[in-house]
């Protein structure tokens, strides 16, 4: 069955690489009926807004039919509810149907609003839509490890480097993210212990800057927290220190390069924030046993 893709991408920040990522947001408009009926995905992307213009009126829209969500990963936004405010800070991610009674909006008080977003249509993504409204609520608390967050962030690398190219793989996608977004929220019900706000912004900014130079003195400042007591809070919220965790972000992010793309060490260090090869093979080899060379070799044949 054919299906038909319009591809809309607007950039607005640093060329793509491997490693990081730009704001820009991403169109999908597929015309296979059954996939539309199923699961598709409408929209995605990674934006900041610095004008109160930004406001969105959720009884005002034409794109009907469509659902919601937007994760928040730098400053600050707001979302009404049927006549209640809810503020949305880093690690806070909202969950809406289109139409619906809500408005989300850069509120006067804040000077930017950054977050993620993913719009999808079709019966399954509805279903489980209004479960989630009905059983957790539009607002979810989520670090951002989750895997719902994890996996907008692949999305947006797959959208980036053009791999999201038929209307089957972008309905899979949708699909795999409802479940993803339904499993971890059914974990919530269970009384899932959240990361407070600031390590929540601690760790949002190692994701986002893990390529660069920076440390758990920067993690520390991002977070708002003297040195001695954000390495205290982080240990316990994540039961990592902060140099664990940016190492882990980084090697992880390595593994990745190693396994799919054939970018060369020295490439790659720089690529998952080391200053040279031989550091990072030394580090590489601490975190995974074996050198990079032997990880790419072993998954190869996969």
């Amino acid at each position: 069955m054919k299906s038909c893709l319009y591809l809309l991408f607007q950039e607005r920040r640093i060329a793509l690489t491997p490693s990081s990522l730009t704001h820009g947001s991403y169109g999908y408009r597929f015309s296979d009926p059954e996939l539309q009926q199923l699961a598709q995905i409408w929209s995605l992307g990674w934006d900041e807004q610095t004008t109160t213009l930004y406001d969105w009126d959720g009884t005002n829209r034409r794109d009907r039919g469509k659902y919601i969500f937007q994760y928040t990963t730098a400053g600050k936004g707001a979302i009404d509810i049927e006549g209640t405010t809810y503020e949305l800070t880093p690690g806070q991610a909202f969950i809406v149907n289109i139409p619906g009674d809500y408005r989300y909006y850069l509120p006067d008080h804040s000077d930017k609003w950054e977050f993620m977003f993913l719009t999808l249509y079709g019966n399954v993504v509805e279903s489980y839509w209004n479960q989630i409204q009905e059983n957790v609520g539009a607002i979810l608390h989520m670090p951002p490890d989750a895997p719902p967050v994890s996996y907008v962030h692949q999305l947006l690398e797959s959208a980036a480097n053009k791999e999201i190219a038929n209307a089957h793989q972008a309905s899979g996608y949708a699909y795999q993210f409802t479940m993803e977004l339904f499993h971890y929220c059914s974990t919530l019900e269970k009384g899932l212990v959240q990361w407070p706000d600031a390590i929540i912004a601690a760790s949002m900014y190692a994701k986002n800057h893990y390529t660069e130079e920076i440390s758990p003195d920067d993690m520390a400042e991002a977070s708002g927290m003297s040195r001695y007591h954000f390495t205290r809070q982080f240990k316990a919220a994540t039961g990592q220190t902060p140099i664990q965790y940016l190492t882990s972000i980084r090697i992880n992010k390595a593994k990745e390069l190693l396994a799919n793309t054939k970018y060369s060490a020295e490439e790659i260090a720089v690529l998952a924030g080391y200053k040279n090869a031989n550091y990072f093979t030394k580090v590489f080899k601490k975190q995974a046993g074996i050198t990079p060379g032997r990880f790419r070799e072993s998954h190869k044949h996969l």
